[in-house]
């Protein structure tokens, strides 16, 4: 698996309010969210990218030996011109775009992604979660659904729901 994109809607997309979106779900999954670095030309908002860790900033920061560490980066899009009809093989609208992607995951740990995805979830109810170069995806209504059930860890290589 090399990565999970959050597909949002172009219409409603603040790259900001979307870099606060995720804090505030790793707050909520008992995450930081670490090492956030934003890129502008001028006014214009040209990429984002961070990690989400188990461990505050300085901590992380500050261990030689990440080994035992649980973390994953994230990288946050600006809409560009071809974002527009990208994915309506998937949603069946042409309006989302891949807005955000979860990568370089430490051991594959997918249940430690998923408490994060599950809060994300809880107040982005019109976005999508797709995992790179699956012919399916879940909405915030399936991520929901999930959560209400034991961990499976097949649930980012199958649409479990």
């Amino acid at each position: 698996m090399s990565s999970l994109i959050i597909l949002k809607n172009i219409e409603h997309y603040v790259p900001e309010k979307a870099i606060e979106d995720f804090q505030k779900a790793a707050d909520k999954a008992n995450m930081y969210c670490i090492l956030v670095k934003l890129k502008y030309d001028g006014q214009l908002f040209l990429s984002g990218e961070g990690t989400l860790s188990d461990v505050d900033e300085s901590t992380f920061k500050s261990i030689q030996n990440k080994e035992g560490l649980k973390y994953f980066t994230f990288n946050v899009n600006a809409i560009e011109e071809d974002s527009l009809d990208s994915f309506t093989w998937l949603t069946q609208d042409e309006n989302y775009f891949w807005a955000l992607d979860i990568e370089n995951i430490k051991y594959e740990d997918y249940e430690f992604i998923y408490k994060f995805v599950v809060e994300y979830f809880k107040d982005n109810p019109e976005d999508y979660l797709w995992f790179d170069d699956a012919e399916w995806c879940y909405t915030a209504d399936d991520i929901f659904r999930l959560s209400q059930r034991p961990y499976n860890p097949k649930w980012c290589s199958e649409k479990v729901i």
